[in-house]
């Protein structure tokens, strides 16, 4: 592929303001601009966004959910109920991607994908294609999995691997995570002040997963141990990955141009 692409993803807790709170405007806002400044410097870029799960539940509201199922979704996963919270959150997710893009001049178009069509040949072919398609046509896919009909991510965790198996089969220069945290820290900083931020990493091997957790937020199926799984694909296919934090997108087209720069956040290095 001749054009430089980067796929940027961006996780539930990012996006949402909460557990039925909806939309975290500010952050897609932020987000897009960043894109469109990809975009006018000549790069196709990809988004892949959770978060539809948590704006189903905002939508539909906790209270009434309650009503209807005698649980608290906010306090627990409610998973079993994860598909009819997603069907309602996909429509909010696009609509809010489409709107704020348009601000600047741009069209996106929804790509809803399965790992299992990742694993089939015949349509990890036409994935591909319909990818390449949308950047001839100068579109901005949005990609997230499609768990109104399969399941499959749960055991993937919030995107991550989606976005670095979309990132392998379209041959990206860069995935960048965006994540509610700075990057890959020595130990949890929600529990430990004095945790250190990691900048570079050089090699993801079992030892760095054990150190890495999972998500802690009813709302959300990732953590950092996903986001180093992810990291780990894309260091085996020579694809550079960068995790920052979501309220940091202004640096985003810098860090692309600028690929061995220290940033604010934990660079995954390719040899």
């Amino acid at each position: 592929m001749s054009y430089p692409v980067v796929v940027l993803k961006i996780g539930t807790n990012s996006i949402t303001k909460g557990c039925d709170q909806g939309i975290n405007f500010q952050v897609i806002n932020n987000l897009a601009r960043a894109a469109s400044q990809l975009k006018n410097k000549g790069f196709h870029v990809i988004i892949t966004s959770s978060g539809a799960m948590g704006l189903g539940l905002a939508r539909l509201g906790s209270q009434n959910i309650e009503k209807n199922i005698n649980a608290n979704p906010c306090k627990q996963t409610v998973m079993s109920y994860k598909q009819a919270l997603t069907s309602v959150g996909q429509v909010e997710l696009v609509n809010a991607y489409q709107n704020i893009f348009k601000y600047y001049g741009h069209h996106v178009g929804q790509v809803l994908v399965t790992h299992s069509g990742l694993d089939d040949a015949h349509r990890n072919e036409t994935i591909q294609n319909t990818l390449e398609k949308m950047f001839e046509l100068d579109l901005i896919p949005i990609i997230n999995a499609n768990d109104t009909v399969s399941s499959k991510e749960l055991e993937y965790g919030d995107n991550d691997s989606l976005a670095a198996r979309v990132a392998v089969l379209i041959k990206a220069t860069r995935l960048i995570i965006l994540s509610d945290v700075d990057g890959f820290y020595d130990s949890d900083p929600n529990s430990n002040q004095n945790a250190q931020l990691i900048k570079f990493v050089e090699k993801i091997d079992d030892s760095v997963l054990a150190s890495a957790g999972d998500s802690s937020k009813a709302n959300g199926l990732g953590g950092m141990k996903s986001k180093l799984q992810a990291a780990r694909i894309c260091q085996q296919e020579a694809i550079a990955v960068d995790i920052i934090n979501a309220n940091n997108t202004e640096s985003i087209l810098t860090m692309v141009e600028n690929p061995k720069q220290e940033i604010q956040g934990s660079r995954i290095l390719v040899s």
